[in-house]
């Protein structure tokens, strides 16, 4: 991801968090009810909607891709990675440091 996606995601999320909380919320709290649905039912599920629909287009945007391309992995796979052997963990004490009480 891009460094300019992760700052659109943070200004994203700022925005929504201002726009989900009490000084806007308070403006929309009206007894009006277009089609019969309260303002502030309206006002909740538009900010939601439009804070999805723009968090959709910042996430689909976030990498150039060619047409038909499939996305790539996170991350490669490991390629040098090999189980533990005995030898390279000695168990024994007198190995480890640990002197014997005599």
């Amino acid at each position: 991801m891009r460094q300019q996606s992760r700052e659109h995601i943070v200004i994203l999320f700022v925005g929504g968090v201002i726009a989900l909380n009490y000084p806007l919320l308070d403006l929309f709290d009206r007894a009006w009810a277009p089609f019969g649905i309260p303002l502030l039912y309206c006002y909740l599920y538009l900010a939601w909607l439009v804070i999805i629909v723009l968090l959709i287009m910042v996430v689909e945007h976030s990498e150039i891709r060619e047409p038909g391309e499939s996305p790539k992995p996170l991350a490669p796979p490991p390629e040098n990675i090999r189980p533990p052997e005995a030898a390279d963990h000695p168990r024994d004490s007198s190995s480890a440091g640990v002197k014997e009480p005599t």
